[in-house]
């Protein structure tokens, strides 16, 4: 059976009534869906066959307690503490870039969604590996809008006054050079130097929009919204989240 080949004539998506027009169609469609199926796979297998990246300088981030009901203390975190395995032991920490720059006081529409979906799915995403949310405002800026969009169970972190967002090509990004911060994420590694047990931290991979012809693509893969929209009649269209009808949904002010 080669990949692209449906594995079994009795496997199908359709009801007992479809016409013949409609499940020759379907077929069409699935031998494809089970082709891109192959090929979000290989793709995958070939990032993380990458060969390790650099390592990174030491930076220092401002982190606040657990408790989006609390404005303190606020403490200095480097990259490498933050990357340190805990209880799970897990040594990979995924970063999401927040756009949310240093004289704002909300985040972008877009990052809000995604992080609206990653506060969602955090327990499970402990299972696997370390997140935390990096944005350059200030770290009270950041927990504010936080605690008002219900962000409890995500670490957060600022970048404020530091090369952090620069030195990862989310800060007036050459892809959107008219942007302050662009949205990305990046996945490190946390490394120990057996003799000296020196922690470090390597880079291993980081993904960002394609603002290509108009269109916003590449992240789109990371969140389920525009996947959803798209096995709907109207497809994604041009529609791009906005921040204004969750406040309305919410009845809160942002």
């Amino acid at each position: 059976m080669s990949p692209t080949q449906i594995p079994n004539p009795a496997f199908h998506k359709w009801p007992a009534n479809a016409s013949e027009t409609y499940i020759s169609a379907r077929r069409a469609l699935l031998e494809k869906e089970f082709a891109l199926r192959d090929q979000i796979e290989e793709v995958a297998a070939q990032r993380r066959a990458l060969p390790p990246g650099p390592t990174l300088p030491t930076y220092t981030f401002d982190e606040g307690p657990k408790d989006l009901d609390l404005s303190s203390p606020i403490t200095p975190i480097t990259l490498s503490e933050v990357a340190k395995p805990g209880p799970l032991g897990h040594k990979t920490l995924v970063v999401y870039h927040m756009m949310m720059d240093e004289n704002e006081t909300k985040a972008c529409p877009g990052c809000s969604m995604f992080v609206d979906g990653l506060n969602g799915i955090a327990k499970h995403l402990a299972q696997r590996f370390n997140l935390v949310i990096i944005a350059k405002a200030p770290i009270l800026a950041i927990r504010a809008y936080a605690k008002k969009r219900g962000w409890n169970d995500l670490r957060f972190l600022s970048s404020f006054g530091k090369s952090f967002n620069k030195d990862m090509g989310v800060e007036a990004p050459e892809w959107m050079p008219d942007l302050s911060q662009g949205p990305g994420m990046s996945v490190f590694r946390y490394e120990e130097d057996g003799d000296r047990g020196e922690a470090k931290v390597r880079f291993l991979y980081q993904t960002t929009p394609h603002f290509d012809a108009g269109t916003v693509r590449g992240m789109d893969l990371l969140t389920p919204v525009w996947n959803l929209e798209d096995i709907t009649p109207e497809g994604r269209g041009e529609w791009f989240p906005g921040n204004d009808y969750v406040e309305k949904w919410d009845g809160a002010e942002f």
